[in-house]
């Protein structure tokens, strides 16, 4: 999927994909994974729903992420 990236606000600031179809997915990234863009960024996500983990903040679903790239 496609959308921008932001850090929500709300207590601890996830990391969120605002997707162009309108879903806000909170980004799971792999363990010791170092992201390489910026919040603000337009980017193509890789992953799947992650129906067996409950954040605090409850921006949206969770997205298990498999790969992460930007646009340009």
């Amino acid at each position: 999927m496609r959308g921008t990236l932001r850090r929500a606000e709300v207590e601890m600031h996830p990391l969120v994909l605002d997707s162009d179809d309108g879903t806000t997915w909170e980004l799971l990234l792999p363990a010791g994974w170092a992201l390489e863009a910026e919040p603000g960024a337009r980017v193509t996500v890789s992953g799947d729903p992650a129906t067996d983990v409950l954040t605090s903040s409850m921006v949206g679903p969770v997205l298990r992420v498999r790969s992460l790239s930007t646009e340009g």
